[in-house]
């Protein structure tokens, strides 16, 4: 099997454990390649004899494996969106939920995974379109958690009006909205009140932050709804944040567009591992191992 890897240089771990997993990728006579993008700042950190790749030749290989957090996932996924390759993730970071492998268990796992025993899950992916006064439109990068729309400073109320599928529903006064999709359920969504959906919904959710109103509860929508976000003349310095990596202006002519992508990521799934069980174990049981 040909694995492709896609690290996050900047997690201390990684320059000790990649060796691990090269070598035992290599003791299962399977090969790995590693972004030519990267190689630099790899041999720097003492990666030697490793092969690289282009993206292209990296999506074409027959699986994944992010390593670092959360938000190294989601770049990846991001990255090889297009391509039809199957994705897991080893867990370098802290609280995190789309990684399921961890350092301890990798070796168990590339068995799992060589044997074909796991489950494969569909991740639904948002996609945007932006279209502005003069007719013009922009295709933003499509997110796997969510899409935030408020100020670019802390502290400033927006006033934002939702529409679905051409229909207002609500104007709200808040902090921002949230659009988020099932992966996106367990991240900032759910810290402002949203519902924790399971990764293989088709549905997304529309909440908004911090209300300044009796109407805060989350809308749950069907990934195939088209979600439209637009402000009043009024407001100012707003923008908008993709899986809070990217971010650009949203002006009070734009409108803003989110639906579903009919292209989901493969994502691996083992057996012993059960989503809410996950949830409860790293959200119920860190808190109280914190007070």
């Amino acid at each position: 099997m040909r694995f492709a890897i896609f690290p996050n240089l900047g997690k201390e771990k990684l320059f000790t454990f990649l060796p691990e997993l090269l070598g035992m990728i290599e003791e299962r006579k399977s090969s790995a390649l590693l972004p030519l993008s990267m190689k630099e700042g790899l041999e720097a950190g003492g990666i030697k004899g490793a092969s690289y790749g282009s993206i292209d030749e990296l999506g074409n290989c027959d699986c994944l494996l992010s390593i670092g957090g959360d938000g190294s996932f989601l770049g990846a996924a991001r990255t090889f969106r297009d391509y039809p390759i199957l994705m897991a993730g080893i867990h370098l970071g802290e609280l995190g939920f789309l990684n399921s492998i961890t350092v301890e268990d990798a070796a168990l796992r590339l068995d799992q995974i060589l044997a074909r025993h796991y489950t494969e899950e569909s991740r639904l992916f948002l996609d945007s379109i932006l279209k502005h006064e003069d007719g013009s439109q922009e295709w933003l990068t499509s997110v796997l958690n969510d899409v935030v729309i408020g100020h670019n400073e802390i502290g400033q109320l927006a006033r934002l009006n939702l529409s679905v599928n051409g229909h207002l529903i609500q104007e709200y006064a808040s902090d921002g909205l949230i659009v988020s999709s099932p992966t996106g359920s367990t991240g900032y969504a759910l810290s402002c009140g949203g519902p924790v959906m399971g990764p293989g919904d088709d549905r997304m959710i529309v909440i908004p932050i911090c209300a300044h109103t009796l109407q805060r509860f989350a809308i749950v929508l069907k990934c195939s709804d088209t979600v439209e976000v637009t402000a009043p003349p009024r407001e100012k310095n707003l923008c908008i944040s993709l899986d809070g990596s990217e971010s650009c202006p949203f002006k009070t002519t734009d409108r803003l567009f989110i639906k579903g992508a009919n292209k989901p990521i493969r994502f691996i799934r083992f057996a012993d591992q059960d989503f809410f069980g996950t949830i409860t174990k790293k959200l119920v049981r860190k808190i109280y191992e914190t007070v």
